[in-house]
């Protein structure tokens, strides 16, 4: 199947909002990076938009909260994970319209936290991008890596592509890296979406993926059943990790999707 015509094959539906007022702020976009990943892969963002168009906020997943012993927590379930995402970013909520950018991993805590956003009450997002991210009901899917031998972890890092050798080859950079890979990739391997909540969410979506992606078309094109609004579908050229290779193409498809929506209020019923 051809990604491209599949994708355009695919029906929008467009999120029925009325237009309350013009908040007259500048947009947030929060963005989360994969599993394992550092938020400074974002940091460059900040100077690519105009300062009065949006701000890039790149975000931290991981908590850095020290124990008692002095050791820090990595809380290896999802939901565990989510809600320190929760209660670290909504003091940054603060009135400004805002969106959320997660790749892989960071398109997953983006999904679940408007689900979160819609349980609590709280304003959401004025849209999604899901980067690299499939579904959430494919993650059963995901072969169980997190628990390998030192040395079979590594070279499962080293063939998935997104950590650099010059980590992966330096021991003590390995110490520093390897509890927080394990962390995070035990978090998205064990999950299982919570069906308390609402399947869909009434935020639009813009879904970008890799031509050359291992993850199956199907538990792509699946995010429309996620979806109340517009689901739109963005071939980008490469593999999984395309966020580091194809940033103006990216930076383009936020730029031009966020001038074209019109800022209004979401609040979703629960």
């Amino acid at each position: 199947m051809n990604w491209q015509k599949a994708a355009r094959a695919l029906p929008d539906r467009v999120l029925p909002l009325s237009i309350k007022k013009d908040w007259g702020k500048k947009m947030k976009l929060f963005c989360f990076p994969y599993a394992g990943g550092l938020p400074g892969i974002y940091y460059s963002w900040k100077s690519r938009f105009p300062p009065t168009f949006l701000d890039i906020y790149p975000f931290e997943v991981r908590p850095r909260a020290l124990q008692q012993n002095g050791a820090v927590h990595l809380p290896t379930s999802f939901y565990e994970l989510l809600e320190d995402v929760y209660g670290r970013i909504t003091p940054e909520l603060d009135g400004s319209p805002f969106a959320f950018f997660g790749h892989s991993m960071g398109g997953l805590v983006a999904f679940e936290l408007t689900r979160k956003l819609m349980q609590r009450g709280e304003p959401l997002p004025q849209h999604l991008f899901l980067s690299a991210s499939r579904v959430p009901h494919a993650y059963h899917k995901l072969a169980k890596t997190y628990h390998l031998p030192h040395d079979e972890f590594v070279e499962e890092l080293r063939r998935l592509g997104g950590t650099p050798d010059d980590v992966l080859d330096n021991p003590e950079l390995l110490e520093l890296f390897l509890p927080i890979l394990r962390a995070d990739f035990q978090a998205v391997q064990t999950y299982e979406m919570d069906q308390s909540l609402p399947r869909q969410v009434p935020v639009n979506m813009s879904v970008l993926y890799g031509t050359k992606d291992s993850i199956a078309l199907e538990d792509i094109l699946a995010w429309r059943d996620y979806c109340q609004g517009a689901c739109k579908f963005y071939p980008v050229t490469g593999g999984h990790f395309f966020i580091h290779h194809q940033i103006e193409p990216i930076l383009q498809i936020i730029s031009h999707v966020l001038q074209v929506e019109t800022v209004v209020p979401i609040h979703a019923p629960y």
